[in-house]
């Protein structure tokens, strides 16, 4: 594979690796891919292995990943090892840069279009001016950057949305916020409802405030009885999230001054039909005086699976 390097895009949940290589458009070109469950491996370096297999002396390995980037080392409550840069440069790979996941998405918006998203606020889709674009991402936490744009020049940013308070919206949420307080919680981030683990505490705290029994202990399992309309509870649960997620668009929207937001992330595709029918839409604009500038913001969702390995790739290849 001549001029291919390896991307990785590492998540609490799952790891995907991939040989990739740059076009002459300077688009990424996916040669060769394969998803792993974090959890059935001993570390990134044994998963690494497996992927390469015989095909040792990789050029070079981009590598997005759910976490802090400072130097070598990585800072992630979310993954289930620590990643050591060094060790991976000593397992083969000539060289290794990484960066938050987030940000590697967010490098991705360039070599993208319209048919790997859907249009999650129906008729606001004019294309903003260059100017600061808000990405969310619903995954094993809440991860977020943003992009910012100014005379030409392009600024891609880290931020941690998953820490900012929760905030209710209704009654219903109050008490969900109050029953996790009870229970001892000082302070209850966003992504603690806001990300897949937070589906599954939504859902708990919903059947526990109504004296029932949680059937389901991870957020496939909630999705699926939702969608099989087979657990009042795992509907409610859903439809809290899409609100909440709704909610923190808005306020994230504001506080950046975005002009256009991209949602990512496993959970957001697997709730995709029941986004399109929520107050997700509501929720977001209902900002007082400002919702006349919410209500011009589009917002996508993107769901295309390689989107982290082409944001690594086209990160690593621009950077400086």
């Amino acid at each position: 594979m001549k001029d291919a390097f390896l991307a990785a895009d590492i998540g609490g949940t799952n790891a995907r690796l991939a040989w990739v290589r740059a076009r002459i458009d300077r688009r990424i070109e996916v040669l060769e891919q394969r998803r792993y469950l974090c959890a059935e491996h001993p570390s990134l370096g044994s998963i690494l292995a497996d992927f390469m297999g015989a095909a040792r002396g990789a050029p070079a390995l981009a590598l997005a990943v759910a976490g802090i980037v400072e130097g070598d080392r990585i800072i992630s409550r979310n993954l289930p090892w620590p990643v050591d840069i060094a060790d991976l440069r000593a397992a083969g790979v000539a060289e290794v840069a990484a960066v938050n996941d987030f940000v590697a998405v967010a490098h991705a918006w360039q070599c993208m279009d319209d048919t790997v998203t859907t249009l999650l606020t129906p008729g606001v889709d004019a294309p903003p001016e260059p100017g600061t674009s808000l990405l969310l991402g619903p995954g094993t936490g809440l991860g977020g950057a943003l992009r910012v744009v100014r005379e030409g020049r392009a600024l891609v940013l880290p931020c941690e949305p998953q820490q900012v308070s929760l905030a209710p919206g209704n009654l219903r949420e109050l008490a969900v916020l109050g029953h996790w307080m009870r229970g001892g919680a000082s302070h209850v981030g966003v992504g603690h409802a806001v990300s897949g683990p937070g589906l599954v505490n939504l859902y708990r705290a919903l059947c526990a405030i109504d004296g029932a029994t949680p059937r389901w202990t991870s957020a496939d399992e909630v999705v699926a009885g939702a969608d099989a309309h087979a657990d009042a509870h795992a509907v409610e649960a859903i439809g809290m999230f899409c609100g909440l997620l709704g909610s923190i668009v808005g306020d994230l929207a504001m506080m950046t001054a975005s002009t256009r937001v991209f949602v990512a992330g496993g959970v957001p595709s697997k709730v995709r039909s029941w986004l399109l029918d929520s107050s997700f839409g509501r929720r977001m604009v209902d900002k007082d005086v400002m919702r006349p500038v919410l209500e011009r913001i589009p917002v996508r969702l993107i769901e295309d699976p390689a989107v982290g390995l082409i944001g690594a790739a086209s990160w690593f290849l621009q950077r400086g």
